[in-house]
């Protein structure tokens, strides 16, 4: 099958397509410009991977948690492409995303995605399943890692704090930089598990996945 993932939910991300004739990436620094660059990454992935559009299949997104503006960009774009191609389109959490290559650690894995300031969107994750995503404080989300012994933290807000845990919690471990961010063909991979594992069942116009802070 051929499949087309779509990563925008933080800063960076890009296209990938895989297929059984291999697995192709193209990354972007995103920013404000992120509605520009997306449509640009998809069609050098489709060049580099000699695959014309109507020969994709099913398309994946990174629905969040993340970047408010970076999920309505690739949700849109994605709900678009798979209305004009007729295809089913499948959404990713970025939680889901992040934890999936971290799957070999065999303890709790702790996901943290960076919002804004001091908070962090936490999930935990096994080898199974990733939970539901909450907002809290990062002092708050430590505070619950540190109940856990031997838990794996990943994430960009594992990164953004790695400083400030390797001090209050030394016995956390912090997972390296290049697994703090969701790869496009990660994103694709879910996609495709997700499609074959429940059908029709996920073939719907996506929304973006916000998590709001509790009151």
């Amino acid at each position: 099958m051929v499949v087309l993932g779509i990563e925008t939910a933080g800063d960076s991300g890009g296209a990938a397509l895989i297929s059984a004739g291999g697995e192709y990436e193209v990354f972007v620094t995103l920013g404000r410009a992120g509605g520009e660059l997306l449509p640009k990454a998809v069609d050098a992935v489709l060049r580099v991977a000699e695959v014309r559009r109507d020969q994709i299949e099913l398309l994946a997104v990174d629905i969040g948690p993340g970047s408010f503006t970076g999920l309505r960009i690739g949700v849109a774009f994605a709900n678009g492409m798979a209305q004009a191609l007729d295809i089913p389109v499948v959404g990713v959490r970025q939680t889901e995303a992040v934890a999936r290559p971290v799957g070999w650690w065999p303890g709790k894995v702790a996901v943290w995605i960076h919002d804004r300031r001091e908070f962090v969107y936490a999930a935990w994750a096994t080898q199974e399943r990733v939970g539901a995503e909450t907002v809290l404080p990062w002092s708050d989300a430590l505070a619950k890692v540190r109940d856990q012994p031997g838990t794996l933290l990943v994430g960009s807000g594992a990164v953004r704090f790695r400083n400030e845990v390797r001090t209050a919690a030394p016995e956390v471990v912090c997972a390296a930089e290049v697994l703090a961010r969701p790869r496009p063909a990660e994103v694709a991979r879910l996609g495709l598990n997700r499609f074959q594992s429940e059908g029709v069942a996920t073939v719907r116009r996506l929304e973006p996945h916000y998590v709001h802070k509790e009151d």
